[in-house]
């Protein structure tokens, strides 16, 4: 038996020798530090260096050109998204004087335990009366830190985390419109509501949602967009998202396929051609390539934006969707402050409008938003959406009396929540 035995350690021994000899080595995917300090960094940076040049360079060639870059032959063009003749202009600041600007934010903080998570919520609102037009009475609603506008919430079903967030997030939503749509009610004079992000809830895709508490949850956040928008309408109040932060190219993409439409050649925007722009103009962001192509108090031509709904709107899948959105959304950039990137800011026309006061409408708004944009030359957001963010933002104070109160809460019946392994390392 021990023959046999050692016979057959032999034989595996074997066997691991062949594999071993016939596989290729396991290669090591990573760098040593000395790699990464003298070859690896150096490399990226004098890539990103090169890029850099290249970017100037086109920047240089449409600023170079701007006259030439005159849209109007094909604004009238249903599948032609930008509405306006120029790339850029120009705008001046208006006297705010009397003017009752809103904005609204909100906030969550999510506590996640082994087998639960819980959810805390807040939204508020400022209310600013320029008196002149860096002199404001803020009034804030529903009161000056949200105290009165909580939300707990726990999400007791195993649902996989995205799930969770989604619906944070629809909830989240749902309590700044609501927000908004009460104020209305309460205030008759606002001109201008500046919400802090898109005004379309996106993603839009959502109203397929098979989870069906999401897809409840969105319907009635929908209904509650289209209540803002009929309220905005039938009180002349001006709707506008203004976006941070954003890493879309859609107007970079248009004014590619505008460029194309111009048809460069050896006698016509010729320098399009020697800069290869098609393929440099894939390395922009619109807020990269705006940044640099803008001066204080300049924006960019209007374009549609928010096509996915016309996409479902099309399908003819969910009927009801033209009476959640008015049929056309606009955006453009609008570059506030000397040393910041500027700022997407978004705004809808009714059914029947032109191109003319959709124009208009942009102007208008630009010359509200300058003078209360534009007091710090490093950061050009409109001061109630920088205040509504402040008081909106949790207090680790609050959050600590909230979590606390329900621990102990559960304590009391013999209940203790157990943290994740992430959070409570014994190392």
């Amino acid at each position: 038996m021990t023959i046999k035995r050692d016979k057959l350690i032999n034989s595996e021994n074997k066997n691991l020798l062949n594999l071993s000899h016939n596989n290729e080595p396991i290669k090591n995917l990573g760098f040593t530090k000395e790699q990464l300090l003298l070859k690896d960094i150096k490399t990226i940076v004098k890539e990103y260096l090169t890029l850099e040049e290249l970017k100037k360079s086109f920047v240089n060639v449409v600023l170079k050109n701007l006259d030439s870059l005159e849209f109007s032959q094909f604004i009238d063009f249903p599948k032609f998204y930008i509405k306006e003749g120029f790339l850029k202009k120009e705008v001046s600041s208006a006297n705010i004087r009397g003017l009752n600007v809103v904005s609204v934010d909100g906030s969550s903080v999510t506590k996640k335990y082994a087998n639960a998570d819980f959810s805390f919520l807040k939204a508020i609102a400022v209310k600013y009366f320029f008196q002149k037009n860096h002199i404001a009475n803020i009034a804030y609603y529903p009161d000056l830190s949200g105290f009165n506008n909580y939300l707990v919430q726990g999400n007791l079903f195993n649902r996989d985390e995205p799930t969770i967030e989604t619906k944070i997030s629809i909830d989240m939503t749902f309590m700044e419109i609501n927000l908004l749509n009460n104020m209305i009610r309460k205030y008759s004079d606002i001109d201008m509501i500046i919400i802090d992000g898109s005004i379309v809830i996106m993603p839009i895709n959502l109203v397929f949602s098979k989870d069906p508490e999401i897809s409840k949850k969105y319907d009635e956040l929908l209904k509650e967009y289209h209540k803002l928008y009929l309220n905005c309408k039938e009180n002349g109040i001006l709707l506008i998202g203004s976006i941070k932060d954003t890493r879309t190219s859609a107007l970079c993409h248009l004014l590619r396929d505008t460029i194309q439409l111009l048809k460069p050649s050896y006698s016509n925007l010729n320098d399009f051609i020697k800069t290869n722009y098609r393929k440099v103009m894939d390395y922009f962001s619109d807020l990269d390539l705006f940044s640099r192509i803008m001066e204080k108090s300049e924006r960019t031509c209007i374009f549609n934006c928010k096509r996915e709904i016309d996409k479902i709107r099309d399908t003819g899948i969910k009927k009801e969707i033209p009476y959640y959105f008015p049929l056309s959304f606009y955006a453009f950039y609008l570059k506030t402050a000397r040393y910041d990137t500027p700022c997407r800011i978004e705004f809808f026309m009714d059914e029947k409008h032109s191109f003319k006061k959709a124009s208009e409408k942009a102007d208008l708004i630009t010359s509200i938003l300058l003078p209360i944009s534009s007091l710090n030359e490093h950061y050009g957001l409109p001061i109630p959406q920088i205040e509504a963010h402040r008081r909106a933002v949790f207090k680790p104070t609050e959050i600590d009396i909230l979590l606390n109160n329900l621990t102990r809460t559960l304590n009391t019946h013999g209940i203790s929540l157990l943290e994740k392994r992430r959070n409570r390392r014994p190392f």
